[in-house]
């Protein structure tokens, strides 16, 4: 009985109970019983816990990182540009499990497991487009409530404010910037000092360096 007290208290609930820390390891709480890119499951007071591996997600690494202004509830809307093949996304979908997740991704072969991951949970909506041009797919996003980027091209800032113009109702983003992809040659600092000055229309509140799970990866998080 003492060993399964001490175990509760280990257990640190935020955001609405839907992210859980245990030591260093952290928790997304899920319906689904069901692993997406191999990480582990398990049951805690009758719940799925799902393992968040923060060498596969930056977010999870920003989590353990000492990220705290966590954006994301139940209802909300995530417009999430580069999704790949959902591997944080399902993080995603698991918090905000009644609102909506717009995912957009341009590689076909990372459609093609994204997709698969949508075809059963019903608040994935992917979408196979190019997140330079979001005329194309703005129509069928409804209000997204939070903007998220993880895209690893060298105008990732200006695909940012493109989608960031277009979707004024998105109060709160993330940015994920990929340093040695706006170039390869320049120093870090420098790089990400350009960006912070490029970004438009969002106050930065947080800057996240995710050494040692993402090497040259800056977590951006900004409110309007």
């Amino acid at each position: 009985m003492g060993k399964k007290n001490k175990n509760k208290k280990a257990i640190k609930r935020i955001n609405n109970n839907r992210i859980l820390f245990e030591k260093n390891k952290i928790y997304s709480l899920s319906g689904f019983n069901k692993s997406i890119y191999g990480e582990r499951i398990k049951m805690y007071n009758g719940i799925y816990l799902r393992e968040w591996n923060p060498r596969r997600s930056k977010l999870g690494a920003a989590l353990l990182k000492g990220f705290d202004e966590i954006p994301f509830s139940e209802h909300e809307n995530v417009l999430y540009l580069g999704a790949s093949t959902g591997t944080t996304v399902s993080h995603v979908s698991d918090i905000c499990f009644k609102g909506s997740i717009y995912a957009v991704e341009l590689s076909y072969d990372s459609f093609i497991k994204l997709y698969s991951l949508a075809s059963y949970r019903n608040n994935i909506y992917p979408l196979l487009e190019d997140a330079n041009i979001p005329e194309k797919y703005s129509f069928f996003i409804e209000k997204p409530d939070i903007i998220y980027q993880d895209i690893a091209q060298r105008n990732q800032v200006q695909i940012f404010n493109e989608n960031a113009d277009y979707f004024k109702c998105a109060r709160k983003a993330i940015l994920i910037l990929k340093a040695k992809a706006i170039s390869s040659n320049k120093n870090e600092k420098s790089i990400l000092n350009t960006a912070l000055k490029g970004i438009k229309g969002f106050n930065i509140k947080n800057i996240i360096d995710l050494k040692p799970y993402d090497i040259g990866n800056y977590f951006i998080y900004m409110e309007r």
